[in-house]
């Protein structure tokens, strides 16, 4: 058994060595890791047709995904919305991946993105705090924490149960 420094510092190697962000170019892998992420996350991602677009969707479009021991753990697609934005088009983590710093690492690595391709802001959309989801709600606080503001709810978006909350993120030279 290890003790205080040395344990650390193999925590801190393992965490290196196990989660890795990679991007993917190819289409269909995209669709496939969307769709599994998805379907393991019902609460988030539970309408069907919703997934498919998703699924669909992100094979054009920036894709990110988060390896744990060779194992696919979560994902990021990026929508170009103009030559100022930049939108997380779809993002998913395993449930039991979710408070570990994985979505923090997802968001670095966007901002990252971001910078490279000149963009001043980053958006995502998530749903309204007026239509009750516990699930949602800590969607909402990660993106709090992590730099995003609400700046509108949109109710025709996603159809009138489902409000639509835009928030957004000033891409700083020094973020993160």
């Amino acid at each position: 058994m290890l003790g205080g420094r040395a344990a650390r510092a193999e925590e801190k190697m393992e965490e290196h060595l196990f989660e890795k962000i990679e991007s993917i170019e190819i289409p269909e892998l995209k669709a496939e890791i969307c769709k599994s992420i998805l379907e393991s996350l019902p609460e988030w991602f539970g309408i069907l047709e919703s997934n498919q677009e998703y699924c669909d969707g992100v094979k054009d479009k920036p894709f990110y995904c988060v390896k744990k021991n060779n194992e696919i753990i979560g994902f990021v697609s990026l929508k170009h919305n103009n030559k100022y934005t930049l939108e997380i088009y779809v993002m998913g983590i395993i449930k039991e991946y979710h408070n570990k710093g994985i979505g923090r690492k997802l968001i670095k690595e966007i901002i990252k993105h971001a910078k490279k391709e000149k963009y001043e802001y980053l958006e995502v959309k998530t749903l309204d705090e007026s239509r009750e989801s516990p699930e949602y709600k800590k969607t909402r606080l990660f993106y709090s924490s992590v730099g995003f503001l609400p700046i509108d709810v949109l109710l025709n978006e996603w159809g009138n149960d489902n409000p639509c909350l835009i928030m957004i993120m000033k891409i700083k030279s020094d973020e993160f």
